[in-house]
């Protein structure tokens, strides 16, 4: 090959590799050019988005909602005098709250039944004034009290505690108690086939309490027989009671254990020990006594 020849081939090779290399340089210019593009416009698109976003907020679009805290309340009763009361015997059905936000003015009302003695209500955080109402099941108010400046942190549990004063007069149940014995008659002689029963004690307590002392007013049919006063110290030995007779007593309601005894000369020889709840309102009972069988007692 001349060296004409070989010098062409050399300067076409020389040509080919600047085009190629422009070419590189070209697109790669190219594809920045393209990639910046797309940078810049996501930056444009972002930037549209966060001030559209800022703008809604502004002119009044809801705001992401606070976490929430709570309160845990815990209540207490006392009656006027300073004493201890359950739901049960005040009356008490519910625990109403009355929840008012202190900076916007909102209003929460929430309520707890009486005997769970406690609850737990989310809140979004902030200062409430809160007010508390016992109520009975009737509507009536049996008591109330206020709490300001409560604080609700977000994701915190606020503990209350509140004593409610009940200054409303106790509802009161009306007992209307009658004996029997699987006996004709409780008192005629079980010659003639009654029961024999010569003298009659009741005793009650009032469940996790005391004895409960109570006057029981005697009544067979329209005949007023006196009264009959639970002593909690010596029971009172009254005369028989016979089935047809009712012993009427005004108490707080409640479950109350009852002891009943049917007396044979000095021998406590029919008896009845339970544990009745008495609700409020006029309430009809007759206890069943059963015989003991101990010695001293008829067969």
């Amino acid at each position: 090959m001349s060296v004409h020849v070989r010098l062409a081939l050399m300067l076409l090779r020389t040509k080919f590799a600047a085009a190629r290399a422009r070419t590189r340089a070209l697109a790669t210019t190219a594809w920045r050019a393209f990639t910046d593009g797309i940078t810049w416009g996501t930056g444009i698109a972002t930037s549209t988005l966060v001030s559209l976003c800022t703008l809604v907020g502004i002119t009044g679009c809801p705001a992401p909602t606070p976490a929430n805290g709570a309160i845990s309340l815990v209540w207490g009763i006392r009656d006027a005098n300073g004493i201890g009361v359950t739901c049960e015997t005040i009356g008490g059905r519910f625990v109403a709250l009355r929840i008012q936000n202190r900076a916007s003015g909102v209003t929460i009302a929430t309520a707890f039944p009486c005997v769970d003695g406690r609850g737990t209500t989310q809140l979004p955080p902030g200062l409430y004034d809160i007010s508390f109402q016992l109520d009975a099941a009737d509507g009536t108010i049996l008591a109330t009290t206020t709490r300001h400046d409560v604080s609700i942190a977000s994701g915190q549990v606020t503990p209350l505690a509140v004593q409610l004063i009940a200054t409303t007069t106790t509802p009161k149940t009306t007992l209307i108690l009658s004996i029997a014995t699987s006996a004709s008659s409780n008192c005629q002689p079980t010659s003639m086939g009654g029961a024999g029963i010569t003298g009659t004690t009741l005793r009650l307590e009032r469940a996790g309490s005391l004895c409960t002392p109570v006057t029981f007013t005697r009544q067979r049919g329209t005949e007023q027989r006196g009264t009959y006063t639970v002593d909690c110290t010596t029971p009172q030995v009254a005369t028989c009671v016979e089935k047809d007779e009712t012993l009427t007593a005004v108490l707080d309601p409640g479950q109350y254990f009852i002891h009943a005894r049917g007396k044979v000369g000095v021998f406590d020889c029919w008896l009845r020990d339970d544990l009745l709840d008495f609700p409020m309102g006029a309430i009809p009972r007759t206890l069943g006594l059963m015989p003991s069988h101990t010695l001293g007692c008829p067969p």
